[in-house]
């Protein structure tokens, strides 16, 4: 038998061997690990329908089960009592669940049932890049599923620290256990952004919890309203921290020299409008936004932070014209979704104040969070005065920050423009 033939035979043996192996590891996983995987249910009790369901798996004690905070996030959002958790078991048992703790920040929360729900599965550390995964849950509500995937490492573009999944994660199976060729737990299912690429919570973060917990015999936090408030005004505070040590990108905009990209956080996108033959003016349009945010509710999301600049330039058009063109573009709305029941209404300070020797028109707002005391959102607009055929406009949108924790990060850019003429 010739050498050639000799390597096309071994190459197809070690072809099947593999597709084999990822079989029977697959099959493996899903006999070894069903029995600890749930189905968590929020109930309203008025209809006795479900009206959120997600995964969960035990872990740490027999009667212990990690899940997504957003997929009990209705519970907790409405404390009156018109709502309850209960679980459901691949073989049909179901039984009411008792929420002992959240972390907001990563999505993450964890439960206890009055019964053993079966064998705690390990947590482990996140394995190599390309290392297989295999996530597991209840997608679409059409029963226990495992999809298998890729590990593509900490998302480096984001600042949620979240591992990037090859494997289709499908609604439902939000709150599951990704598991490692071991059957450890490395990450919780969180969000997909389709064709094939899925998040994961880093299981490290609910080790925290869970390691708290323990301490206290696994009592339920007391306020967990309380909890959240903490958990998102230490974050707020530590991500303007964060951001004060980042190395950020600054680019000429005009004749302005401007802050722009913060390495690994925010983005920022050229917006400008194609140039048009005979148009007197032209503008310069850039965008910049922060790559994640925390969830609270289906209608509130906070965390967020978005500033633009605009430079226009009127060449030749009459100063009164461009003046009232200026002033339309003048507006800066909030990008957030909060509304009367969760914020007061804006209260506004306009002044005149000198950004690099340049006189600029400066409005700061500021509204409040009504049910997360100390928390705000900050919208701020800044226009450049005093030039007949020139403007800047500077716009800041900061959700769900502490007020201090925003002042500190507009005075930070503001200090950074340069006026280079």
């Amino acid at each position: 038998m010739s050498l050639r033939l000799l390597l096309v035979l071994a190459t197809l043996w070690l072809g099947v061997a593999a597709s084999s192996f990822a079989e029977n590891s697959s099959s493996s996983i899903y006999s070894d690990v069903e029995a600890s995987v749930y189905q968590v249910r929020v109930i309203n009790q008025q209809t006795g329908k479900k009206t959120a369901i997600g995964s969960a798996f035990v872990v740490m004690r027999p009667d212990i089960i990690a899940t997504n905070y957003h997929v009990v996030s209705t519970y907790i959002n409405n404390p009156e009592g018109d709502f309850s958790l209960d679980y459901l078991s691949t073989s049909g048992n179901t039984g009411r669940l008792e929420l002992l703790a959240v972390d907001v920040l990563h999505d993450l929360a964890v439960l206890k049932a009055d019964t053993n729900l079966g064998v705690p599965l390990q947590i482990a550390k996140i394995p190599p890049k390309g290392a297989r995964l295999y996530s597991l849950g209840n997608p679409m509500d059409k029963g226990f599923s495992i999809v298998e995937g890729t590990n593509n490492g900490i998302m480096k573009s984001s600042d949620d620290n979240n591992i990037l999944f090859s494997g289709s994660l499908n609604s439902g199976m939000s709150g599951g256990p990704t598991l490692d060729e071991n059957k450890n737990v490395v990450g919780i299912n969180v969000a997909t952004s389709g064709n094939g690429l899925s998040y994961l919570v880093p299981a490290e973060y609910l080790a925290i919890i869970l390691e708290r917990l323990k301490l206290t015999g696994f009592q339920a936090d007391a306020d967990i309203g309380q909890r959240i408030t903490e958990q998102l005004q230490n974050h707020a505070d530590k991500y303007v921290q964060n951001l004060q040590k980042r190395e950020w990108t600054f680019q000429q905009l005009g004749n302005f020299k401007v802050p722009m990209d913060v390495t690994g956080v925010v983005r920022c996108w050229d917006n400008s409008d194609k140039p048009i033959p005979g148009n007197l003016m032209r503008s310069y349009f850039t965008q910049c936004r922060n790559e994640s945010s925390v969830y609270l509710d289906d209608d509130l999301e906070v965390g967020t932070l978005d500033y633009e600049y605009v430079w226009l330039d009127a060449g030749e058009m009459t100063p009164a014209r461009f003046y009232r063109h200026y002033e339309a573009m003048n507006v800066s709305v909030s990008a957030s979704g909060a509304g009367k029941q969760d914020v007061t209404n804006f209260e506004c300070f306009t002044d005149f104040t000198l950004i690099a020797g340049q006189e600029f028109k400066m409005t700061v707002c500021r509204r409040d969070y009504l049910n997360y005391t100390g928390l705000s959102d900050l919208l701020v607009t800044a226009a450049l005065v005093g030039h007949k055929r020139q403007g800047m406009l500077f716009n800041l949108d900061m959700t769900g920050t502490t007020f201090e924790s925003g002042m500190a990060l507009l005075q930070r850019m503001l200090g950074d423009f340069k006026w280079q003429k």
